[in-house]
């Protein structure tokens, strides 16, 4: 007896805080699914019945609707407006509907691979840049190399010009003169 009252003490505070709290919408599912009898069930399938339309209204018929009602606002301004104007409308917007919008969705896959490819060349371009640089680098050291090199080697070309230039002078003396050279030298 001792425990039966236990029991229902246990079971009145139980219900006590559940009516203090503001019933969630899963603590009011497992009422309605447990609680056996079909008239909970009931409700709880009605509910659901419910939400399901509801969701079924605002992202399927209210897009259509709003759709249908530009359409309908649109074949009304073409129909206030005089005739040649009302043909140059209605083929601007058959040419936008049959032509231009199949062409931008075929385009669409394009356009995104277009823009993977732009965050891919950034990121490979982040990845490139220490090869690169140690590219730049190298011929730098190449070409300071290469400058050293020939200036070396103009300096040892004339080093030895100057060493030369008494034989040089030397051997002049034993060419024979032209008679364009002989004009030269008496002037």
């Amino acid at each position: 007896m001792a425990q039966s009252n236990s029991r229902t003490a246990a079971a009145k505070k139980s219900a006590t805080l559940t009516q203090n709290r503001k019933p969630s919408r899963r603590t009011s599912d497992a009422v309605y699914i447990n609680s056996g009898d079909s008239a909970g069930q009931d409700r709880y399938h009605a509910e659901l019945d419910g939400l399901r339309r509801r969701r079924y209204r605002k992202s399927v018929i209210l897009p259509f609707g709003f759709v249908l009602l530009l359409v309908l606002v649109y074949i009304g301004i073409t129909l206030a407006l005089p005739a040649p104007t009302q043909v140059a409308v209605i083929s601007n917007a058959a040419f936008s509907l049959l032509v231009l919008c199949p062409a931008a969705l075929c385009l669409f896959p394009l356009a995104i691979a277009g823009l993977v490819l732009v965050g891919l060349m950034q990121r490979w371009q982040s990845g490139t840049m220490s090869p690169l640089r140690r590219l730049e680098r190298w011929a730098a050291a190449l070409e300071s190399n290469a400058d050293r090199w020939l200036g070396s080697i103009d300096q040892r070309i004339l080093d030895w010009a100057v060493a030369f230039a008494p034989i040089r002078q030397l051997l002049r003396s034993f060419d024979t003169l032209s008679d364009e050279t002989v004009g030269e030298e008496e002037l």
